[in-house]
């Protein structure tokens, strides 16, 4: 019975050592995103800065583009002057990220849209399903469906 209990612990504790990691990669249940769709945006004010090519929107701002949809505190969209084109979208304060049934929740983030890269910071969240996955910064490839998650990992994975 000792022998049990003692290989028991050394499974789990080998389980915890891999739950509680630096690092994780994941791939993401989204569906194929395509970068060319419009942009669509809202929020309570809007604030432009021609010389700088950006716009600011304040209060409980969204971001949509096809099933990607971006909320926060406050957004600033980056766009090409030439061809009105956005370019990247920085989101500070409560920001939600959701693809699909993946749904992500950090304290920053920046999208650029060309590359289909989502960078979030801070006290990230992903919830995939019933499992979670917790971490410092996530880098995400929304075109691939792959994420990293960097920075103090934790993750809790549920069964089906």
């Amino acid at each position: 019975m000792k022998n049990y209990l003692f290989i028991f612990a050394l499974g789990l504790m080998v389980l915890t050592s891999k739950v509680f990691a630096q690092s994780a990669s994941l791939s993401l249940s989204g569906e194929s995103h395509d970068i060319n769709l419009p942009v669509e945006i809202t929020a309570n004010s809007l604030s432009i800065n021609q010389s700088s090519n950006s716009a600011i929107f304040e209060g409980t701002a969204y971001v949509g583009q096809g099933s990607l949809r971006l909320s926060a505190d406050k957004i600033v969209v980056s766009y090409d002057q030439e061809t009105g084109k956005v370019t990247s979208i920085e989101a500070t304060g409560k920001v939600i990220f959701t693809n699909g049934e993946d749904v992500a929740e950090a304290e920053s983030a920046i999208y650029k849209i060309d590359t289909g890269l989502l960078k979030m910071s801070g006290n990230v969240l992903l919830v995939q399903g019933k499992s979670t996955i917790s971490g410092n910064y996530l880098d995400m490839n929304i075109l691939e469906n792959i994420a990293s998650l960097t920075g103090n990992v934790k993750t809790t994975l549920a069964p089906n």
